[in-house]
């Protein structure tokens, strides 16, 4: 990860951390925000959008967002010059000496909401094979 990156994600935890547990509850419930495939993203993901939102980006509104590949498999592409937003994706990773020791860690993936990305158009030609 750069050092960019990580200046980043540390000023949206820092961002989540400096909320108070009524403020984080309540903002929880306000975000609906799903995935492309309709599932509900984590309280806390909801927050690391949120935030950086309000940091970042407030002319945003989240309701769907889904990564780049994600949003291709539902016929959408990212439109040009379009920046992402961080969400925390948990991986297990399994520790070589025990076999029963699992260590959890998270990655951050960008991700953009649907008002980000355009209908893909088929061409002419994709359209003449499916008749």
């Amino acid at each position: 990860m750069n050092d960019e990156k990580k200046q980043k994600i540390q000023a949206i935890f820092q961002s989540v951390k400096d909320l108070t547990p009524e403020q984080k509850e309540q903002l929880i419930m306000q975000l609906n925000i799903k995935n492309p495939e309709g599932h509900f993203l984590s309280g806390n993901n909801c927050l690391l959008l949120d935030r950086q939102t309000s940091i970042y980006n407030p002319n945003i509104s989240f309701s769907v967002v889904g990564g780049f590949n994600q949003w291709q498999k539902h016929n959408r592409k990212v439109k040009k010059g379009e920046s992402g937003f961080y969400i925390a994706i948990p991986s297990k990773k399994q520790e070589q000496q025990s076999e029963e020791s699992e260590e959890v860690f998270f990655f951050f993936k960008a991700v953009f909401d649907v008002s980000q990305t355009e209908l893909v158009r088929p061409t002419a030609e994709e359209l003449s094979n499916k008749n």
